[in-house]
């Protein structure tokens, strides 16, 4: 005798699973790429707003607080502008899934050496808020960013001025 495997009713309560499943992560994937929020995305995904200050007269962040989101492989700000000698908080927020953090490259444009400055706390999980003080450099130039779990994916760039 031949059975219908079809016809069984766990195999209907795994498919039905499966099918809410895959619309889920459609939908996941969906808002991930198109901001989330209604607001303009860049060719990296991310955001272009990122300073809370209102800056000097050029329009430069003079310091303060600096607001940046982490999503699932991008920074919601990446591209920042700052004075020079500012010192700044950058205010980190992880609205993804997976585990992230921020890592600012020291004088000598190094990762994970002695002079980094990670942020508070140095693991976020999806939802986690944090900080990260920063001081930028007296000198004009491009400091780097990442995350440390997403390095090759997750990176920014400081400009001081």
């Amino acid at each position: 005798m031949s059975v219908d495997i079809t016809k069984l009713p766990i195999l209907e309560g795994v498919m039905l699973f499966l099918l809410i499943a895959l619309a889920g992560a459609f939908a996941g994937a969906f808002i991930t790429t198109s901001g989330g929020d209604g607001e303009a995305v860049g060719d990296n995904g991310a955001a272009t707003e990122t300073p809370v200050d209102t800056g000097d007269s050029n329009g430069t962040p003079s310091g303060g607080d600096i607001l940046v989101t982490m999503g699932d492989d991008f920074f919601d700000s990446n591209d920042i502008t700052v004075a020079s000698s500012a010192s700044v908080t950058f205010q980190l927020t992880n609205d993804g899934i997976a585990t992230h953090n921020m890592r600012v490259a020291g004088d000598d444009d190094e990762y994970i050496t002695d002079d980094d400055t990670v942020s508070d706390p140095a693991i976020f999980s999806g939802g986690d808020t944090g900080t990260l003080v920063w001081t930028a450099p007296d000198a004009a130039g491009e400091v780097l960013f990442r995350c440390d779990f997403h390095p090759n994916v997750m990176t920014g760039t400081i400009t001081v001025q």
